[in-house]
């Protein structure tokens, strides 16, 4: 699935995930990459191609808006609309989780 089809569909691809929840603050684009270093065992390498396309096609999405800049850095924050978004991708890969815990564990939702 392309981040554009992600986008358009309601879900999040895990690098637009993980960038909209580091901008819960406003941050710059390297700032992003930064933190996003930091998650133990992350799975996502989100580099410096990556985080900017997705930065741009998150504010074309209205999940994202450019605020304040700090010098020749540009700032971005997380919109309503983007938190919302997120908070139900949340929900959702809980969702996925426990389902594949309890298949596991060898039962489903109706035993």
């Amino acid at each position: 699935m392309s981040r554009r089809a992600a986008l358009s569909n309601g879900e999040l691809n895990d690098s637009q995930f993980y960038i909209l929840a580091a901008l819960l603050a406003p941050r710059h684009g390297y700032a992003v990459m930064q933190l996003l270093m930091d998650v133990p065992d992350q799975i996502t390498h989100v580099g410096p191609a990556t985080l900017y396309t997705t930065l741009h096609q998150l504010v074309e999405a209205g999940l994202l808006e450019r605020c304040a800049s700090e010098g020749v850095s540009k700032v971005y924050v997380i919109t309503p609309e983007g938190r919302r978004r997120l908070l139900n991708e949340i929900a959702r890969k809980q969702a996925m989780v426990e389902f594949a815990q309890r298949a596991m564990e060898g039962r489903t939702q109706h035993e």
